[in-house]
């Protein structure tokens, strides 16, 4: 989809900074679809064909990293005893790949809106192939600082490399279609997640090292570079122009106004972005870190209930199951139904009910991982599809989506190693006081999704609730754009001050932490 000249528009004039609406600047219909969420690009009618060929091109891209980091949880025990590492080390392994996209991710989106995706995606799928090599042959070299190095240079690929995901899933599906999107690339993801962690101990006992489990996914990261270049020769010389997603600069170039021309790569976009945006990684900063610290010691914590680590390995998989079916569907539902806070604030109940299970209970914990598995498939995926709809931008998202994973991934490392010492300072290294904290977490994420909901009631017209058809209705009868909740994207200069001081100080926090247990 092809950007333009800007042209009239409708614009929002308030006592605070705006964002624009309705055309968002263009003319063009395809480059509507590129930078307003209702204007959906599925209308433009890019075939399916196309459609098809490129999302499985997409969902390619992260295989071999996805791989690498779903064998860690089984072979947390193995990598203790081979490497000599304590838990909070092994929390230094697990978290390295996010400590560097504390910062990264802003600076890789900034360069994702200017440059466009495609070269972005060919350099990141490079990095993490070069990072798989290295955390393999520290397998060979048992020097634990070696794999967190690996994993440190993976990291400077995947998040950025996620953010270029979602950049492509809204060109190429459109709003209508986002969610199933993120739920067919969560599908997929979760099936490479339930393969590396079924086969990680197995592979160990079959060679007799622990190592090969480290290596088969670095090959797989191989193939990621290759479906990369693949997808580079596709958009250039099988996709017709009118359909390919047109990066700032060329947007740039292309436009008749001279200060466009003349404008370059800038960090100001971070300043342009609504408050409704800033609400969200602001709040769900320790969340992701939670859900991923049960996820990781999901396999020892059922080892130490008395299985075998081989049961073990194959038990703690069992939570990827269902969003392989679930995901796809769940996609659909909120395309077609709406209610994207809803689920929201339920994914923190299965969450709780997980760890309560698994923790504090002698039931099977089969029982366990269906909640936790069910929490999975809707944790995530309703607040990436509602970021689109808050920035209203194709062209800061590159942005919006990198501080997202900015936030993230710093609260991502502090819980990582929070839950390392907390195990390592419990008796008999039990996970009490881990799934303890995760509990209180979650049970904050439960009022935040409520709120949430509450926000979208009062403050943005219930357009989080809404369906596409139920928005289009609404907004043929808006008068007064620039005073209608629903359309209106104010921009709070306290707000987002306030988020770039609150994500500076989480930043540091994660990397002094990492630092202090990584020496």
């Amino acid at each position: 989809m092809i950007a333009t000249r800007a042209q009239d528009s409708t614009k929002v004039h308030t006592t605070e900074n705006t964002v624009q609406v309705g055309s968002f600047g263009f003319d063009d219909p395809q480059a509507d679809a590129e930078n307003n969420p209702d204007h959906d690009p599925a209308d433009e009618t890019i075939p399916w064909k196309l459609k098809w060929i490129a999302l499985l091109c997409f969902v390619s891209f992260p295989i071999g990293q996805t791989w690498t980091q779903s064998s860690l949880g089984p072979l947390k025990n193995t990598l203790r005893n081979e490497l000599g590492i304590s838990n909070t080390q092994f929390g230094v392994v697990s978290s390295a790949d996010a400590i560097v996209n504390s910062v990264w991710p802003i600076i890789g989106g900034v360069l994702l809106d200017w440059f466009g995706p495609n070269i972005i995606v060919l350099l990141c799928t490079g990095i993490i192939f070069i990072g798989s090599i290295l955390a393999a042959s520290a397998t060979n070299l048992g020097f634990w600082r070696v794999l967190t190095g690996g994993h440190i240079l993976m990291g400077f690929g995947i998040a950025v490399l996620d953010t270029a995901q979602q950049k492509f899933f809204f060109h190429w599906f459109g709003i209508s279609g986002l969610a199933f999107a993120f739920g067919f690339e969560n599908a997929i993801n979760k099936t490479v997640s339930l393969v590396a962690g079924m086969t990680a101990i197995p592979i160990r006992n079959s060679t007799g090292w622990y190592g090969w489990s480290f290596w088969i996914p670095a090959v797989f990261c191989g193939m990621s570079t290759l479906f990369a270049i693949a997808y580079i020769l596709f958009e250039k010389y099988i996709v017709p122009e009118r359909f390919r997603l047109k990066s700032g600069r060329q947007t740039s170039i292309s436009s008749d106004d001279l200060a466009q021309k003349r404008k370059v790569v800038s960090f100001g976009t971070i300043l342009r972005l609504p408050w409704a945006f800033w609400m969200l990684p602001m709040t769900q900063l320790l969340q992701s870190g939670a859900a991923g610290g049960f996820s990781v010691s999901a396999a020892d914590i059922i080892r130490m209930k008395g299985y075998t680590e081989a049961v073990a390995g194959y038990l703690s998989t069992a939570q990827d199951i269902l969003p392989i079916v679930l995901s796809p569907i769940l996609g659909i539902a909120i395309d077609r139904y709406g209610h994207r806070f809803h689920w929201v604030a339920l994914a923190p109940v299965f969450w709780i009910m997980a760890c309560s299970l698994i923790g504090f209970t002698s039931v099977h914990p089969l029982a366990a991982l269906v909640f936790s598995s069910l929490a999975g498939v809707i944790n995530s995926m309703p607040l990436q599809i509602c970021i689109p709809l808050l920035v209203m931008d194709q062209n800061k998202l590159g942005t919006a989506f990198g501080l997202w994973r900015a936030f993230n991934n710093s609260g991502s490392t502090i819980m990582d190693i929070a839950f390392g010492v907390l195990q390592d300072g419990t008796e008999g290294q039990g996970y009490n006081r881990v799934l303890l904290l995760a509990i209180g977490i979650k049970a904050w994420a439960f009022c935040l999704g409520v709120s949430y909901i509450l926000v979208d009631y009062f403050k943005l017209g219930k357009g989080m609730t809404m369906t596409r058809k139920q928005r289009q209705k609404r907004e043929a009868i808006i008068e007064d754009a620039a005073n209608d909740p629903l359309t209106r994207r104010t921009i709070v200069p306290k707000v987002t001050y306030a988020g770039l001081g609150l994500l500076t100080s989480i930043v540091i926090t994660a990397w002094v932490v990492f630092i202090k247990y990584l020496l």
